[in-house]
């Protein structure tokens, strides 16, 4: 048999023909993720590492975000904790005022209200010791794993969490309203807040646009096949395998599935 390999990805072999049913693979609907230009791996789908096929999706984000850390270097420990509090406390109410969100989560993003501040921040709430996290850690590198999302170290307390904005224009734009928002957030005694890192992106569901991938891949293998005449036939690889995505400009990313397929008789 004569074929033609297209791409080198590995996949399970699986026919243009075959049917699939997204629901098995997909997401919670609600679920929104944290897009970088490193692909933060996360277990078992989304940011992977290998080399993105030519065929998906590219489109605009759905909000941009940036880590943000409240602060407090008061003497006492009590106050530190009461001064941080507050200015979250603080933020969240400035944030629902101006259309903005306080989220947290390293992969996938957990918005921060007013009742559920405590269980994202058990430390800060004194729902257990600010160093428990950080037991059993000496072994351990310390980038191997993320912060805390509170930690006081004695002399310095420190919550971190984001700010999510909407990209509804430029990533100009986007930061200029964190900036004005960090600004604006009133302290607490020696309480501060400041920006940290650069902005990342966000896709709400990834999952929702499986089918439209499988048309895009679906029209490119018919395409190839039509250059061989009738009696080739495609063979498609891969189309069980988890949405996939990746940064590609400011403002957009590139959503795929790690396809391969192969043109033969």
């Amino acid at each position: 048999m004569k074929s033609l390999s297209c791409l080198i990805i590995p996949g399970l072999a699986l026919f243009a023909s075959a049917a699939f049913t997204s629901s098995a693979l997909a997401q919670d609907d609600a679920s929104e993720v944290i897009v970088t230009a490193q692909r933060i791996p996360s277990p078992g789908a989304g940011a992977v590492v290998e080399k993105p096929p030519v065929i998906g999706l590219k489109r605009q984000a759905d909000s941009a975000v940036r880590n943000i850390e409240i602060m407090s270097d008061s003497r006492d420990a009590k106050m530190r904790r009461r001064e941080v509090q507050a200015m979250l406390l603080a933020a969240l109410d400035r944030a629902k005022r101006e259309g903005l969100s306080l989220v947290t989560g390293q992969f996938e993003v957990v918005e921060i209200t007013g009742d559920n501040w405590r269980d994202q921040f058990p430390a800060l709430a004194g729902k257990v010791d600010a160093d428990a996290d950080d037991e059993d850690d000496d072994d351990e590198e310390e980038d191997s794993k993320p912060k805390p999302s509170f930690e006081d170290s004695g002399s310095n307390a420190i919550a971190r969490l984001k700010v999510k904005v909407r990209l509804d224009g430029s990533i100009s734009n986007a930061q200029q309203r964190i900036t004005a928002f960090v600004k604006a957030v009133p302290p607490t005694g020696r309480s501060q807040i400041e920006q940290k890192g650069g902005l990342a992106l966000t896709i709400v569901n990834p999952d929702q646009y499986r089918d439209e991938i499988y048309r895009r891949i679906a029209a490119g293998a018919n395409r190839a096949v039509g250059f061989y005449g009738a009696d080739y036939a495609v063979n498609v690889s891969g189309l069980d395998r988890a949405v996939a995505w990746s940064q590609v400009s400011n403002t957009d990313v590139f959503l795929y599935i790690p396809y391969s397929f192969s043109v033969g008789k």
